[in-house]
């Protein structure tokens, strides 16, 4: 291989590796963080549907005992629809700032984002890169 083949490949695996990188980052805004900080200190409850909105993004309102006293918090539930008000539901918080709450496991939902971000950061660069390799990347005769 000549060396302006390796150069070219070399900056070509660059330009992946810096859009998976922007593009993970960029995708971590959208909950990310929040289910981190909750699983990091994960502590659970069993939580009580106050109630239930899911025309709204399946949002359902919730109370929870935590820190010696009863929390609120709300958050979109996929089986919203089966919810009614005084149905039990799993809550995790977090245990430094029981504020930070959500229904369901929150390890798992850190697992399930992460898995989703790190595959459409790969496969959205691994495209970028072919797609401008195919384009721009062919010698002109």
């Amino acid at each position: 291989m000549s060396e302006a083949t390796n150069r070219r490949r070399g900056s070509y695996i660059g330009l992946a590796v810096l859009l998976t990188v922007a593009t993970a980052i960029g995708a971590a805004q959208y909950g990310w963080w929040r289910y981190l900080g909750i699983a990091t200190h994960q502590a659970t409850a069993e939580g009580t549907v106050l109630s239930t909105n899911c025309s709204n993004n399946n949002q359902v309102n919730y109370s929870f005992p935590a820190q010696g006293g009863a929390l609120e918090g709300s958050d979109s539930w996929m089986g919203c629809r089966n919810l009614r008000p005084g149905d039990r539901l799993s809550i995790s918080f977090s245990s430094r700032d029981p504020s930070q709450n959500m229904p369901g496991d929150a390890y798992a939902s850190l697992i399930g984002e992460t898995i989703s971000i790190l595959l459409a950061s790969v496969l959205a660069s691994i495209v970028i890169v072919a797609v401008f390799v195919g384009r721009f990347g062919r010698k002109q005769n």
